[in-house]
């Protein structure tokens, strides 16, 4: 399997996709080594036989310089190199990269006010998202986060959130905001039973929402 690499300084949505790629994996069977670890030490794991059941998945974060060449080895698992900041890609041949530059550190909040307001430009800001590196799952969590405070208001939400919501509540019954909440849940169902593919998923979020 090709080795992935994510680099830039829009740390908040790398690290989005990092957790993405990492809860694919077993928790046992995930190893991470911080950028300031010894490399003989990384070099052993990678080497390493595994006895867990399931594949294992390395991350290397700020890895150093003079791994580079040592690295290309073929080994029996997923290895992901992780980087707070813009790195040459060149330097790392054989890898997939995922480049996350600052203009890509957005806000998943104008998703939700779209959402809110029933407006088709929802369409275009789960599109903006997802070149940001975020994914259905946190659309979902996010959407969630939506319908419950149109249930009831946070206490320590600040006056302009709560004339938001106020505007926004009107627009949406009880009844109309437990139809949504089943229909996510059905979404995230099928999801994660494999039997529905993410782009359908994204395409059904926002239009419950507009019918």
């Amino acid at each position: 399997m090709m080795p992935l690499l994510l680099h830039g300084p829009a740390i908040k949505a790398s690290r989005i996709k990092l957790k993405e790629l990492r809860d694919k994996f077993h928790p046992d069977n995930v190893v991470v080594f911080e950028g300031d670890g010894d490399i003989r030490t990384i070099l052993a794991n990678l080497q390493s036989g595994f006895l867990l059941e399931g594949e294992r998945l390395v991350i290397v974060e700020n890895p150093p310089d003079n791994l580079q060449s040592l690295i290309l080895d073929s080994y029996s698992l997923m290895l992901i190199l992780w980087f707070d900041h813009e790195i040459d890609p060149k330097k790392w041949p054989g890898f997939e990269i995922f480049f996350f530059p600052e203009a890509r550190e957005v806000s998943v909040f104008p998703l939700l006010d779209y959402l809110a307001a029933k407006d088709r430009k929802a369409f275009l800001e789960i599109e903006k998202l997802k070149l940001a590196g975020f994914d259905i799952h946190y659309f979902l969590t996010m959407i969630f986060y939506l319908l419950r405070n149109l249930v009831t208001t946070p206490k320590t939400a600040p006056d302009f959130v709560k004339r938001k919501l106020a505007r926004q509540r009107t627009e949406f019954d009880k009844k109309k905001i437990v139809s949504l909440y089943k229909d996510l849940l059905g979404i995230d169902f099928k999801i994660k039973s494999g039997l529905l593919e993410k782009p359908q998923a994204e395409f059904l979020l926002v239009n419950k929402f507009l019918n």
